[in-house]
Order: C-alpha cells, then sequence, then structure tokens
C-alpha cells in the first residue's frame, strides 16, 4: 500500500502505542491475531505499527494485520485499531 503525507507523529508516538496495547489490549491483540490472521496460539504481542498496519510476534513468530486505509495520525490509527478490533469481535 502507497501512502502520502508525514507520519512522523505516529512514529514518535508508537513506543506509547505498543506499550498501551500489550499492557491494556493484550486480550484484543490475541483476538486479532486469532480471528483476523487465524493464528490459533496464545501470547501474541505489538512489535510495531506504522501507517499500513500493525507487526505481532509470539516466541519466533511474527504476524502482519493490515489497516483497510492508511492511517498517517494518531488519531486516525487509534480509530484503525478499534475497527481492527470490532472486526475481530464480529
Amino acid at each position: 500500500m502507497l501512502f502520502s503525507g508525514d507520519a512522523a507523529a505516529l512514529a514518535a508516538a508508537e513506543p506509547a502505542i505498543v506499550l498501551h496495547m500489550n499492557q491494556d489490549h493484550a486480550a484484543t491483540v490475541d483476538q486479532l491475531a486469532r480471528k483476523l490472521l487465524g493464528r490459533e496460539e496464545t501470547g501474541w504481542r505489538m512489535t510495531g505499527i506504522d501507517p499500513e498496519g500493525i507487526d505481532l510476534r509470539r516466541e519466533r513468530h511474527t504476524a502482519r494485520v493490515e489497516f483497510s486505509a492508511p492511517a498517517l495520525t494518531v488519531e486516525a490509527a487509534r480509530a484503525a485499531l478499534v475497527q481492527l478490533a470490532d472486526t475481530a469481535r464480529r
């Protein structure tokens, strides 16, 4: 996916977003891996976020969840994460 724009604020907020998701929404991270990617294992952790999606890791396995549209701002990334979580809950 190609995007244009400045995602510097998202890049600067990446460590805080990853920490928040892993500390406060660990079950949601697992649910994203299970429901959206078909991964049955638990213990997934978010390792990164960029305008195109999020990176997950469990032990030595990695996975990628793409956003439906680029998220160039922190607010857009939050909305994309909420959308992914809602989709995974269905």
